[in-house]
């Protein structure tokens, strides 16, 4: 197993976020968690990284290794997250965000990259289509273009697990796709686990092997796309009348307005 949790619980204060978590992830599967806002899905990718909840790093196992056991350098080179947004305020060129991603690479912090790690860069950028966009402020870049930046960062830290929080929360149908399909084959083709919060149910339907369902911070259901996005089940987690169609055993879900089919 990738991911490994056992009994988790989080809270913000007196407000209970996470009720009793207990999941495994498979190694080199795309995992999808979906649910409804405020579910939990953010606050347990959080907690798996360790941002969050320094208490429950005993409850949780990544690649057969306690989480509290790892070092916070040694984590970063076993995870990486793609987050939704980026807090990047200064005007960065792309070569240079993108080369933060080797940090936890470096022996210390007065080593500097080495042809290595800059070479390894330009390979990331380049497979991304992003080699064209080095010389350019990061921020300049358009929604889908900034996104696949977010992603070729992490790819540099050289992740076992790649955990995506909402990555095309802000895209268009179009980069989207573009974003999951990389993702997916990196996943297929680079022994690379992927867990990523989506929305989107059908977005999880097409890419990911396996769907985690959440509700008011606990998993409900777990299993293949067709397994899991049943009428039933969206109708007990999201309230969703729906119709479901099925393409190559995969399931697309076609949403009805409330009491009324379309």
């Amino acid at each position: 197993m990738a991911i490994k949790i056992d009994n988790l619980n989080f809270s913000y204060g007196d407000r209970k976020i996470l009720k009793n978590i207990k999941i495994e992830i498979k190694r080199g599967k795309l995992t999808g968690i979906l649910g409804p806002n405020g579910c939990g899905k953010s606050t347990l990718l959080k907690n798996i990284l360790g941002y969050i909840g320094k208490e429950n790093q005993n409850n949780i196992e990544i690649l057969g290794k306690k989480s509290r056991n790892y070092k916070k350098k040694e984590k970063a080179r076993v995870m990486a997250l793609v987050p939704q947004k980026s807090n990047l305020m200064s005007p960065m060129n792309v070569l240079d965000f993108v080369t933060i991603g080797r940090l936890p690479h470096l022996k210390n912090s007065w080593e500097g990259y080495s042809k290595k790690d800059r070479d390894f860069v330009n390979e990331v950028l380049y497979k991304l289509g992003l080699k064209s966009f080095s010389d350019r402020i990061a921020l300049s870049l358009s929604g889908g273009e900034f996104q696949r930046v977010l992603l070729a960062r992490a790819l540099i830290q050289e992740p076992k697990i790649l955990l995506l929080d909402e990555p095309t929360s802000a895209l268009d149908l179009n980069h989207a796709m573009d974003l999951m399909l990389r993702v997916k084959k990196l996943v297929d083709n680079h022994d690379i686990t992927g867990v990523v919060v989506l929305h989107d149910l059908n977005l999880a339907s097409i890419f990911c092997d396996e769907i985690i369902l959440m509700k008011n911070g606990k998993i409900f259901y777990k299993g293949t796309p067709k397994e899991v996005l049943t009428r039933e089940n969206l109708k007990e987690i999201y309230d969703l009348e729906c119709e479901i169609i099925y393409e190559k055993d995969k399931p697309y879900i076609i949403p009805f307005i409330k009491g009324e089919k379309i």
